[in-house]
């Protein structure tokens, strides 16, 4: 099965808002979420679920079997949906090593807002719980869903 890195990074944008990405440049947008897919890749968690597995960074492609097959159409959307909530917790984690999220946020200069850097590091840790959290969920539902063992399996 063949999926491509445009697929993935659109599942991914679609479940973000960061405005910082209008900033970027296609490439350095690019380059970051290929950065965060490698990272989501490397957790073992995630690579364990291949029986095959052979990115190609130069076309942004990858090619890859599944250990638990269900069809075709499932196994893509599976993986590619695993891989963006993945990389969601790839791209909250340096905002929660981060010191700028120890700074306290100040917007407009006639209404001065004060922001708890406590509470703003909490809702951080928070959504990267939660992105985790569905991660291993998807995980352990397909493993459940889909388990020979338990006469499951299709």
């Amino acid at each position: 099965m063949t999926s491509n890195y445009q697929e993935i990074y659109s599942r991914f944008l679609a479940k973000i808002k960061d405005y910082d990405f209008l900033n970027y440049t296609e490439a350095d947008a690019n380059e970051s979420m290929r950065g965060w897919l490698a990272s989501s890749l490397s957790q073992p968690y995630v690579y364990r679920i291949f029986s095959t597995f052979e990115p190609d960074d130069e076309i942004a492609n990858m090619v890859y079997t599944l250990k638990s097959t269900v069809n075709d159409y499932a196994d893509k959307n599976f993986v590619e949906e695993l891989l963006s909530y993945q990389m969601i917790c790839e791209w909250l984690r340096p905002k929660v090593q981060s010191t700028t999220t120890l700074h306290q946020m100040i917007t407009n200069s006639k209404e001065q807002k004060f922001y708890s850097q406590q509470q703003h590091l909490q809702q951080l840790r928070d959504t990267l719980a939660d992105a985790e959290h569905k991660v291993r969920s998807m995980l352990r539902d397909r493993g459940y869903v889909y388990n020979s063992y338990l006469g499951n399996a299709q």
